[in-house]
């Protein structure tokens, strides 16, 4: 009897140190896998764009990032020692495409000058429109993309540009412009007087010749007299004349116009850079004085170019209904003049996520207030709803908590622009 206790005793204290080594073993797997995925985690690196200049595909070449783990990274400790520049032809078009599940919430696109990224605020305001000048050079075009959480990455292109000359030199290089020949009449400074009134045509060069030069270069163009006018687009001759009135007169009668009008809602505002969103689209304005967030508007637009899309003017602005007067009030405007205030409204499950945002994301943010409700023109305001404030005024106003953050990198992007246009 007592044998046969020492021998369950015995079994016993085997499976409890078998248990032990398997708790023990698994334990060890489970830290081994935990500390390669916090490993896999740390050394995982932002997704690389497609980039394309026209149907050429050039390779992007990540820089500075701040990812997962929180820390920065240099990808590259000095750019100008090691760039070796792509070699492409001119192409009008240049367009940057991120995986389809890891799209940035905003993208800057500009240039790598001096050190650092340089946003174009057109360029990145205009969502991947890029206007690109036909001629030899080297350039190092740039991105800054932002997702949330603190996730940051910039990428460089490094292009030996050749031009793409067209089929004769007389021609422009670039579509929407247009180059000018004068035949004799070489003293004159012919553009500025083109320019004295307000005609649209882009002018890219300009040349003159002498009769006979004008007939040994140029045979085809068959020039009988001089003095003779000839304008060019980036194809063919476009127009002949005998005098610059002629030539003006043309011009007059052919400048590109196409009037549209658009109405909606002011969601966005920015004095320094001239710019105002209507709804979802973005269009400069020279005169803002009477333009204000929350406003429904119409704009009547004048297209004067059909090849670039933003050389357009705002030739007259009409309120249809004016603000919220209760955001003129001085409580909501942010103190310091780089920074912005921000006012949330709605439901806890639109707010909560303003009570512990991301500091990375909301680093230029001084002051978040949250409201369940808000009274507007005696009404309750119920929905989701952000307003977004400056030091002067109301400047956005949206219902999604991406575009918000959408305008905060933005804003944070192209504040080295504002300070340029305030000569600061």
């Amino acid at each position: 009897m007592e044998l046969e206790e020492k021998r369950e005793s015995s079994k016993r204290l085997r499976l409890n140190k078998k248990i032990i080594w398997g708790i023990s073993i698994f334990s060890i797997l489970l830290a081994m896998f935990y500390l390669d995925k916090q490993k896999l985690y740390k050394e995982e690196k932002p997704p690389m764009p497609t980039v394309l200049f026209g149907e050429q595909e050039l390779r992007p070449i990540l820089s500075s990032y701040t990812w997962n783990a929180g820390e920065i990274e240099k990808e590259i400790k000095d750019l100008t020692r090691v760039i070796e520049y792509q070699h492409a032809e001119f192409r009008e078009n240049l367009t940057i495409e991120f995986p389809e599940n890891q799209q940035p919430i905003f993208i800057a696109r500009g240039t790598y000058y001096n050190g650092e990224i340089k946003a174009e605020p057109y360029q990145t305001l205009y969502r991947g429109f890029t206007l690109l000048g036909n001629e030899s050079r080297k350039e190092i075009y740039s991105i800054k993309a932002y997702w949330k959480d603190g996730k940051r990455a910039e990428y460089i292109i490094p292009v030996n540009i050749k031009e793409v000359s067209p089929e004769k030199n007389y021609l422009a290089r670039n579509k929407g412009y247009h180059s000018l020949l004068i035949v004799g009449d070489t003293d004159k400074n012919v553009i500025d007087e083109l320019y004295s009134e307000p005609l649209h045509f882009l002018f890219e060069t300009s040349s003159s010749l002498d009769l006979k030069d004008a007939n040994a270069i140029y045979p085809e163009l068959q020039v009988k007299e001089e003095p003779s006018y000839i304008l060019f687009d980036h194809t063919e001759e476009a127009f002949r004349a005998a005098s610059l009135e002629e030539l003006m007169k043309y011009m007059k009668e052919n400048t590109y116009s196409k009037k549209s009008t658009i109405e909606g809602k002011v969601t966005k505002l920015d004095r320094n850079l001239g710019v105002i969103q209507v709804d979802d689209k973005v269009f400069t304005a020279a005169d803002m004085e009477e333009v204000k967030v929350g406003q429904r508007i119409s704009l009547e637009l004048n297209q004067l170019n059909k090849d670039i899309p933003y050389y357009r003017i705002i030739e007259n602005i009409n309120v249809i209904k004016a603000p919220d007067t209760d955001f003129s009030a001085a409580k909501w405007l942010a103190k310091d003049a780089e920074k912005v205030s921000i006012l949330a409204i709605g439901p806890s499950a639109f707010t909560e996520q303003f009570k512990s945002p991301n500091k990375e994301d909301f680093k230029l943010v001084e002051n978040i207030e949250i409201q369940e409700t808000l009274t507007l023109n005696g009404e309750a305001v119920t929905d989701a709803a952000v307003y977004v404030f400056n030091d002067k005024e109301l400047v956005f106003q949206t219902d999604e908590f991406d575009q918000l953050l959408n305008y905060l990198f933005e804003f944070e992007m192209l504040m080295p622009a504002r300070k340029e246009r305030n000569g600061l």
